[in-house]
């Protein structure tokens, strides 16, 4: 498929995909008789698996070397267990941090005599 039509399936613009390529992020695509790519199916798998990871919190650095399990994995991989295991531990402390500071700002409003009222 072309850029354009990769770009839009995977929800990124084209400049990302180019970028992505370019840093080695996404598999590099054969390019047709006509000089344009032409990405494989391989390639939107591997963008989304990018989404998904940033979502999470992983930043391109620690998806890059998770990316060729995505069409081989393994099940026992220390490298992704392991990246997986921090990240959980990443968020756990961000969790903590936002429930402090929510902690902080219900007792603010209980100071000012204006409770919180619920939020559906």
């Amino acid at each position: 498929m072309q850029a354009s039509e990769l770009a839009k399936r995977a929800n990124v613009a084209k400049d990302t995909l180019r970028y992505y390529e370019k840093i080695g992020l996404i598999s590099k695509p054969p390019r047709n008789a006509n000089g344009y790519r032409d990405y494989p199916a391989a390639c939107l798998e591997e963008l989304k698996f990018i989404k998904m990871a940033q979502s999470v919190g992983f930043t391109i650095n620690e998806i890059k070397p998770a990316i060729p399990f995505i069409a081989k994995p393994e099940t026992n991989c220390p490298l992704l267990s392991d990246a997986i295991n921090n990240q959980i531990q990443r968020i756990e402390e961000k969790i903590a941090e936002l429930q402090q500071s929510k902690s902080t700002l219900q007792r603010w409003l209980v100071k000012l005599g204006r409770p919180r009222t619920e939020q559906p």
